[in-house]
């Protein structure tokens, strides 16, 4: 009773009178209300009628193509007579008018010079509809995301789930699970493994001559694949790391590590730097760059090529550049425009001529001619898309003419060979991916051997040739991995030209490092032939053919010790011991001790090819575990050449 009485005389205590209550809401209203400052404010910033409509006025304005309107303003202002002055001028005049007789050469000749001032004006108001654009702008670079992966952005880690673009500056981590590809362009590709943290440098477009090092990224840890489809002429793709620079312009490696870092090249070659020294690595050699010590170039153990990581990105790379190579040619299909197959053309060349004409100064006549030399290559792409191929010849014969006259003609010698260094540069990044087995490698091949002809050694024409020769071999070992050898006689009619340098004097001109690429590219071209051999498919193949290619692979070390029947006593045997287990992991324990006990004999590759026939498939799928031994074996092979 006594709780009861309490607590009403508090509920009668605590609860505000009405009054109390009016103050309490009387003072929170106005403090939640706006002070009288900032009403006046909005007040003063609201616009009245008469200021929209003057500024909706000067907006409206400024919406009038100005360049046209102060133009025609201009000539009107000049064309039309004062007023009173055209009287006057009458009466001076016309007292000594005289009628005559119209001219007929007169009325043709005004006719001319009005349609040559039409084509003047349509060519200075409509420059898009007849003549190229000069560039076009490349794709940008893109972080594609797999999995766990993350970006740095004001000191915190964003998940990154889809595709986004990438910017110098940025931060990019992989996680346990995760994977992620970076896209430069049609520069290349830097693919991320498992918990690998990068930082991005620079990503501007190499236009720079190769020996330019700007460090494109920096790897802290981890392990990371890089593809460069860059111009030996340009600036390649630097990763930075402690230990030193590496740098990719044609070709495929792996760099992994943190304080130490492992580089190994798969494909064409990679260029290290570190302590002021360069060191050129070429497909099959490795390098440890360490803090101290000497570090010794070596070749990559058999093993590495069979793993997931350099398989799947090999893969990946010869479908990435097919990719970049059919989006350059598109690029530059787009660039031409009217094409030399429609009836619109002779206007175009025309425009072409009377823009040249009035072009003044001799460095914009230069550019001028230039850009058309260009316009005439993008015609070639254009009709190459088209499946016009007999027309190609003839733009490509331009472009090279008109290129050769620029750095052989008279004038500045100097300038124009500066000139033309920039578009030779600019014409092979455009095109740098492409290989003889695309449709538009007779464009790279014809840029290639125009700057051959120009004058003060644009290009080597060694450099030149070693380029032909490595995209030769390089499309010839595909043909021959895509198991297409139905194909090979056309791909080896078409290459052989740039591969049978290696038998002529020229092949001592070569720089060395493109005479080391060519000979690992034979090794590995030999051991796609052994595996082709191994499956059966290389006896389709028309002997003769078979044995020109075979002239130029390396020869083999180590000839044949066993005859045929010990080679089959030793098969059968080998057979028997993995099948007296019943269990397949006993059996697959025989067989890892068998393969082992083959590594140091001499006929080490013949057993192979016996055993993959031998031995049957089954839950153990040895045919297929005896092909990874062949490969295996193949690329030691490769790396001891």
């Amino acid at each position: 009773m006594l709780s009861e009485d309490l607590l009403r005389r508090l509920q009668q205590d605590l609860t505000p009178s009405p009054g109390a209550r009016d103050r309490i809401r009387m003072r929170l209203q106005n403090r939640v209300a706006a002070p009288e400052a900032l009403r006046a404010t909005k007040a003063l910033l609201t616009p009245t009628t008469q200021s929209k409509r003057i500024i909706w006025e000067r907006i409206s304005a400024s919406l009038v193509s100005t360049r046209a309107h102060s133009v025609l303003t201009s000539l009107r202002a000049w064309l039309v007579i004062p007023e009173g002055l055209d009287r006057s001028l009458w009466f001076r005049l016309s007292p000594q008018l005289q009628p005559m007789q119209r001219s007929r050469s007169l009325f043709w000749g005004m006719k001319w010079v009005a349609a040559a001032v039409l084509v003047v004006f349509v060519m200075q108001l409509s420059p898009r509809l007849l003549m190229t654009p000069q560039t076009v702008a490349g794709s940008e670079s893109m972080l594609l995301p797999h999995g766990e992966v993350s970006i740095l952005l004001d000191s915190v880690w964003e998940p990154v789930t889809e595709e986004v673009s990438l910017r110098a500056g940025m931060r990019i981590r992989t996680g346990a699970d995760g994977q992620a590809s970076i896209t430069l362009g049609d520069d290349g590709v830097v693919r991320l493994d498992h918990s690998t943290m990068v930082d991005l440098v620079d990503l501007s477009d190499r236009a720079e001559p190769a020996g330019e090092i700007v460090p494109t990224l920096s790897v802290y840890t981890g392990r990371i694949w890089m593809q460069g489809l860059v111009p030996a002429s340009l600036r390649g793709i630097t990763v930075f790391s402690p230990v030193g620079l590496i740098t990719v312009q044609e070709g495929s490696v792996s760099i992994s590590g943190e304080k130490s870092m492992q580089v190994q090249v798969y494909d064409r070659r990679a260029q290290v730097a570190r302590d002021g020294g360069d060191t050129t690595l070429v497909a099959g050699e490795t390098m440890t760059l360490r803090e101290s010590g000497i570090s010794a170039v070596l070749k990559i153990v058999r093993e590495e090529y069979g793993s997931d990581w350099v398989e799947g990105n090999l893969t990946l790379d010869a479908i990435h550049r097919q990719e970049i190579a059919a989006l350059q040619q598109a690029r530059m299909a787009q660039r031409a425009r009217i094409l030399p197959t429609s009836t619109l053309y002779p206007v175009k060349r025309a425009v072409e001529a009377v823009d040249l004409f009035l072009t003044i100064g001799e460095e914009a006549k230069i550019q001028k001619q230039i850009q058309q030399a260009d316009t005439r290559l993008t015609e070639a792409a254009a009709l190459l898309a088209n499946g016009q191929t007999g027309a190609v010849a003839v733009p490509l014969e331009e472009y090279r003419s008109t290129l050769v006259a620029l750095a052989t003609g008279s004038g500045d010698a100097t300038l124009a060979q500066f000139l033309l260094k920039q578009v030779v540069a600019q014409n092979t990044s455009d095109i740098s991916a492409m290989l003889p087995s695309d449709e538009g490698y007779i464009l790279k091949k014809a840029v290639l051997e125009t700057s051959t002809e120009l004058s003060n050694g644009v290009v080597a024409g060694e450099d030149v040739r070693g380029g032909l020769l490595l995209d030769a071999l390089t499309t010839l070992t595909q043909t021959i991995d895509s198991g297409n050898l139905q194909a090979l006689s056309e791909v080896w009619a078409q290459l052989q030209p740039q591969i049978q340098i290696l038998k002529t004097a020229q092949a001592l001109e070569l720089k060395p490092d493109v005479r080391r690429q060519s000979a690992a590219m034979l090794a590995a071209l030999s051991l796609s032939m052994k595996k082709q051999e191994v499956l059966g498919q290389i006896q389709k193949v028309d002997p003769i053919l078979l044995q020109q290619i075979m002239s130029y692979l390396p020869a083999e070390d180590i000839a044949p010790i066993l005859n045929e029947e010990d080679l089959q006593i030793l098969v059968a045997g080998i057979k028997q011991r993995i099948f007296v287990y019943h269990l397949t992991q006993a059996r697959l324990n025989q067989f890892s001790q068998e393969i082992k006990s083959l590594e140091d004999n001499p006929d080490h590759g013949r057993i192979l090819r016996r055993l993959y026939f031998a031995l049957p498939g089954g839950p153990e799928n040895f045919p297929e575990r005896v092909r990874q031994e062949i490969m295996k074996l193949g690329w030691q092979r490769a790396s001891e050449q």
